[in-house]
């Protein structure tokens, strides 16, 4: 998933706050994208609403994709799926942040599987735990193949509307 693309997402689920923004614009830097905009938000400590409005600005003169809200969720179920799959969260933690997202989302088919394996995990105290985390790590990579740059902005239920 493209980091400007998560970036904005986080930005606008809450994930990402004003206070992290300067710092994302230090790493962003440090990894190679540059714009008049991010220079300046790398070195601000601003007021919030200035500091937003320096995030935006730099992600769009580094031309990141705008993003409804409902697409934002998407984004970050990508990346939590990703997490899981490459290890970098537990998949009960991970599965736990999907099913978050499954709620803004309006339980989408998509992650109805996940759901599943995250109440067992949850609820179920008599079932093989460790078939569960393989179930979790199965639904995470099912996701990562079903929710792609080029579904976000199509199919999927992803631009539906809740119902």
């Amino acid at each position: 998933m493209d980091p400007l693309r998560r970036a904005r997402a986080r930005a606008l689920v809450g994930d990402l706050t004003p206070e992290d923004m300067p710092a994302w614009g230090v790493t962003a830097l440090a990894h190679g994208y540059d714009s008049p905009l991010l220079r300046k938000l790398a070195g601000t400590q601003d007021e919030p609403r200035t500091v937003r409005d320096l995030f935006t600005g730099a992600l769009a003169e580094l031309g990141a994709p705008d993003l409804s809200e409902r697409q934002a969720w998407w984004v970050m179920a990508h990346t939590y799926a990703r997490s899981i799959v490459a290890g970098l969260v537990p998949p009960e933690e991970g599965a736990e942040l999907l099913w978050q997202v499954s709620s803004r989302l309006d339980l989408p088919p998509e992650l109805l599987g996940m759901l599943d394996e995250a109440t067992d995990w949850a609820f179920a105290w008599e079932v093989d735990r460790e078939e569960i985390l393989r179930g979790i790590l199965r639904e995470a990579e099912e996701l990562l193949s079903v929710v792609t740059l080029e579904t976000l902005d199509r199919e999927l239920h992803i631009d539906r509307e809740p119902r």
